[in-house]
């Protein structure tokens, strides 16, 4: 009689698990070496060892040590964009939910300096496949800044002809350069915000008024 060999549920479920651990082994390997070495620093042996698995499942899982940054990069960016969510859905004027969306912002970057830097570095050298993948993972950032410059001009806060998505970019260029800025001064994320507000302001045509206040 043929044998079956279908897996269980149960079996199933074991073995997607099982992946997902290794994955997130892998990636919590990455982000702990790269920020102490650098991206270059670190070999895929490296990584694999400390993640406790074989390196070359660094090419299975990503496609490579290149896709395997590119998806630390993903990684750091999805607790912002939950927090972001519940900023925008929050109260408060558009200049505030702005100001407060930099600032969530800055608190998740800057908690790890060293791996920030590395990160930021990496994406002038990557390929572009990963560019592309990076880029729309940002849309919903640059989509947030847009909807608050135009939820903002249209309560009287702010003025300008400059498409919204437009401005978007500006504002976001900022906010990155205002970041890095704080690497090597360094600056609290509260600081580095109101240290960037005066161009924020000047870019998104906001109606000058002091910075809100970060929340304690």
């Amino acid at each position: 009689m043929p044998r079956s060999y279908a897996l269980s549920d149960d079996a199933r479920a074991g073995r997607v698990a099982k992946k997902q651990a290794t994955r997130e082994a892998l990636l919590d390997a990455a982000r702990t070496l790269f920020a102490e070495k650098g991206y270059n620093g670190v070999s895929v042996t490296e990584i694999g060892k400390k993640a406790g698995v074989s390196h070359t499942l660094i090419n299975s899982y990503f496609g490579g040590k290149a896709g395997l940054i590119a998806a630390v990069i993903q990684g750091t960016n999805a607790p912002q964009a939950d927090a972001m969510r519940a900023i925008l859905g929050g109260g408060g004027t558009p200049v505030e939910r702005l100001f407060a969306l930099l600032n969530v912002w800055a608190q998740y970057d800057l908690a790890d300096r060293k791996l920030l830097a590395v990160l930021q570095s990496n994406t002038w050298v990557w390929d572009a496949s990963s560019e592309a993948a990076n880029r729309a993972d940002l849309k919903p950032f640059y989509a947030a800044l847009a909807d608050l410059v135009r939820e903002a001009r249209d309560a009287g806060l702010a003025q300008g002809h400059i498409a919204p998505a437009d401005v978007a970019e500006a504002l976001f260029a900022i906010y990155t350069y205002g970041t890095r800025r704080a690497l090597f001064d360094p600056l609290s994320p509260d600081a580095a915000v109101v240290a960037m507000w005066p161009q924020i302001e000047a870019a998104a045509g906001l109606l000058p008024r002091r910075a809100p206040e970060p929340d304690q």
